[in-house]
């Protein structure tokens, strides 16, 4: 009972929990819920986010961005054109939610894969790191419904986060992004191609919630 109270204010003192300076640095799943740590830095937009992100399933995430883009902030969401026919991927359910949301496709083969999982917040929060935006590559799989043991959790994944408000850091992925999303290249009508995808996903599903 000591160790479950102690946990409880730990993790309510934590600057997570009231609003204290996002952790910069490094951050390791499943010790820790990236999730939550994305889903913070995410919350400080104002303007813009540019993200590239290979695979993105995470419900709670998306949720956040079509929140955000309510509330005025233009989002550009760059995706590798094979994990966008995953079941779970939230690109189509973005698209509808608001016109502030735009996505380009790299159109690519299985050897030539959009593989990064990144974004920058108003052009001074940068994320990196090896984990998607799914519930297992962030450490949440569990941790929802056993928030004190979610390190635990058998379907976890290793993974890394590190957050950064280094402004070489920031201006380098920003000119890195702009040059992807300018390739010309790039699958034109996103929506139209997510769309189709949509109604092929009957025949060829397949589920990318491992990622």
């Amino acid at each position: 009972m000591a160790g479950i109270l102690l946990s409880l204010l730990s993790l309510s003192l934590s600057p997570l929990a009231w609003g204290g300076p996002l952790p910069t640095g490094e951050h390791y799943s499943p010790r820790e819920n990236l999730e939550t740590i994305d889903i913070r830095a995410l919350s400080t937009a104002r303007h813009t986010i540019d993200i590239a992100m290979y695979a993105f399933t995470d419900r709670r995430i998306s949720r956040t961005l079509a929140r955000l883009a309510r509330q005025g902030v233009t989002i550009r969401l760059y995706r590798d054109h094979l994990q966008i026919r995953d079941r779970n991927d939230q690109s189509l359910w973005l698209l509808r939610q608001s016109p502030r949301i735009h996505i380009r496709i790299k159109r690519n083969s299985s050897r030539n894969i959009m593989h990064l999982k990144a974004y920058l917040v108003d052009g001074r929060i940068l994320r990196t790191g090896s984990a998607n935006w799914s519930p297992p590559g962030e450490g949440a799989f569990g941790c929802r419904r056993h928030p004190l043991t979610c390190h635990r959790g058998r379907w976890q994944q290793d993974n890394n986060l590190f957050l950064s408000n280094d402004r070489k850091l920031a201006e380098e992925f920003q000119r890195t992004f702009n040059r992807l999303w300018n390739r010309p290249s790039n699958l034109r009508h996103p929506r139209e191609t997510l769309e189709r995808l949509r109604h092929r996903r009957r025949r060829t599903e397949r589920d990318g919630s491992r990622y």
